[in-house]
């Protein structure tokens, strides 16, 4: 396991940019069960962003459907792809694809690679028994048709456990494991038990563990408890995964599970490397910030290494 710290403050841009989301108080989407239910409901009419206009005009883009999902399929317009990235979107489970992915989408496609994201139904009409299946046929549709390129696996927030998820039920599959796995802020521990969360929720500009909770129990769904490893993959049996990757700040509530994996890793000898970024929020590489530019660099040159370019 391997932990290196990016201790830079923030640029004066994003300051302003952190202090707008405390004004608009961003982190009311998940404060309450009632409150988060009633803005993901909200947000769940209005429905999944598909590609941007940039996106099209940049990119080839691809609309199918897969285990009834709708499923985008982002290829560069003259390159050949070296690589494949299954992106899954985070939002806590119940809110959709919003237009800030394809930001991070098209700067992957950038490799070059192929970048397939899928639109998975979200809680509380669905739960990760219902949807981890129809990811994985996703994932198998999309190597099977371009079995060359080898996959990454990633995803943020909720999409971050959800991709660790895949990863242990393709371990040692015949039709062959991902190369690599990346979670963007990745929410690892479903019901933030960890004591430092309530410490650091104070500071957390996006997040509020009370809404969290139970959107991770409605994610369970009725099989499972939010410890599960399939919903809290900080549990998970992580041997002969392949090498992780996870992206985290300083400051947010989810940064105590990762650094509970890390010490995980550590001491069974997991391939894990964690990329700190202290001044940074939430998912903060979507973001038009500068951090968020540099954060999207770094992702290129890590999936072109995987591809070994």
């Amino acid at each position: 396991m391997r932990w290196e710290v990016d201790d830079r403050p923030a640029t004066l841009y994003t300051r302003a940019y952190m202090a707008g989301m405390w004004l608009a108080r961003d982190k009311r989407a998940f404060e309450g069960a009632e409150h988060t239910l009633r803005t993901a409901r909200k947000r769940q009419r209005s429905g999944d962003r598909p590609p941007t206009p940039l996106t099209r005009w940049t990119t080839r883009v691809r609309t199918e459907t897969i285990a009834g999902m709708s499923v985008w399929t982002v290829r560069p317009r003259r390159e050949t792809p070296v690589a494949r990235v299954m992106y899954v979107h985070g939002g806590g489970y119940v809110h959709p694809l919003t237009a800030d992915y394809w930001r991070l989408v098209r700067a992957l496609v950038t490799v070059p690679a192929e970048v397939v994201v899928p639109a998975y139904p979200l809680a509380p009409d669905a739960a990760v028994d219902d949807v981890l299946p129809r990811l994985l046929d996703v994932e198998k549709a999309a190597s099977r048709s371009a079995p060359e390129l080898p996959t990454i696996l990633m995803g943020d927030s909720a999409g971050g456990a959800l991709v660790l998820a895949m990863a242990t039920r393709l371990r040692g599959a015949d039709d062959g494991s991902p190369a690599a796995l990346v979670g963007l802020s990745p929410w690892l521990d479903a019901t933030l038990d960890e004591e430092a969360v309530r410490d650091l929720e104070a500071s957390d500009p996006m997040l509020a563990d009370s809404g969290l909770r139970a959107a991770g129990r409605w994610w369970a769904g009725l099989r499972r408890g939010p410890s599960d490893p399939l919903v809290s993959p900080v549990n998970a049996d992580l041997r002969a995964l392949p090498p992780i990757d996870i992206y985290i700040g300083k400051h947010d509530i989810l940064r105590p599970a990762v650094a509970l994996l890390a010490d995980r890793a550590d001491a069974e000898g997991i391939d894990l490397q964690v990329h700190e970024v202290s001044a940074m929020f939430h998912v903060w590489m979507t973001r038009l910030v500068p951090e968020g530019r540099r954060t999207r660099r770094d992702l290129v040159r890590l999936v072109r290494r995987v591809a070994g370019v």
